[in-house]
């Protein structure tokens, strides 16, 4: 796998499935035929991002950090990794979409992803996605393939989610996540539209299913409700509404 280094103190952002059950961690940096031992700090398996820290090696340059929310569909984006075990390997492509979800997987719901057709490959994983001016837009992390190679469909966590993600983790080693317990109708789900429309709302989260026990159901909330805002901030739709119950 690959990785970007975010601190100069030796802390490294890549994916959970690079290190997730490996009982040894070495690093390797471009230019030095060395191996360098390394720890982990802490994962996040529901983004599958993890921090590690890497141990012996000084004078380590960060990268520069770019705002994934303000990149465009259609930009220029680079990809760097290792690839098959080629270092540093450099491919470029565009933003092909943003906001894709591999799949409705519960498992993988904060996993929003800028789709690229940068040649993203095994080996890549962990690896960053940058705009032309070299600041860090994602972390590659997934491909759609039908034969395990690059077929022009990779993805890339975005840098804001991977950035709240690891400053979590410095801090308390962890991420912590808000709940309150509801299922809801997707805004991509074809049933949306009709469903919002006999509740008599233009927009919001509908609610199909309520935990029991859970904090929605103890406020009153019920299936057919239709969740509008959030403490006065707009609820457009259920996505928007995980990532204010979230965090």
């Amino acid at each position: 796998g690959s990785g970007v280094v975010v601190d100069a103190a030796g802390y490294i952002l890549t994916n959970n499935h690079v290190v997730d059950k490996a009982s040894r961690l070495q690093v390797k940096f471009q230019g030095d035929a060395n191996e360098y031992e390394a720890k982990v700090v802490g994962t996040d398996p529901a983004t599958d991002l993890a921090v590690i820290r890497v141990e012996g090696k000084h004078n380590l340059t960060p990268v520069k950090i770019g705002n994934s929310d303000a990149v465009q569909v259609g930009d220029w984006a680079m990809a760097i990794g290792s690839p098959f075990g080629f270092d540093a390997t450099v491919t470029a492509g565009i933003l092909s979409a943003k906001e894709r979800r591999m799949n409705e997987d519960n498992s993988m719901q904060f996993q929003h992803f800028l789709q690229t057709d940068a040649a993203i490959n095994p080996g890549n994983s962990g690896g960053p996605l940058l705009n032309m001016r070299g600041e860090v837009i994602g972390i590659n992390t997934a491909i759609a393939s039908r034969t395990g190679g690059y077929q022009g469909i990779g993805f890339a966590l975005p840098i804001n989610t991977a950035a709240a993600v690891y400053n979590e983790i410095i801090k308390t080693g962890k991420v912590t996540r808000g709940s309150i317990g509801i299922g809801f109708i997707r805004s991509d789900d074809s049933r949306a539209p009709a469903a919002l429309k006999a509740s008599g709302a233009n927009e919001g989260a509908f609610i199909v299913d309520v935990t029991p026990g859970g904090p929605a159901e103890k406020a009153g909330i019920q299936k057919g409700d239709v969740i509008v805002a959030i403490s006065g901030k707009t609820i457009h739709e259920g996505d928007e509404l995980i990532n204010m119950v979230t965090s």
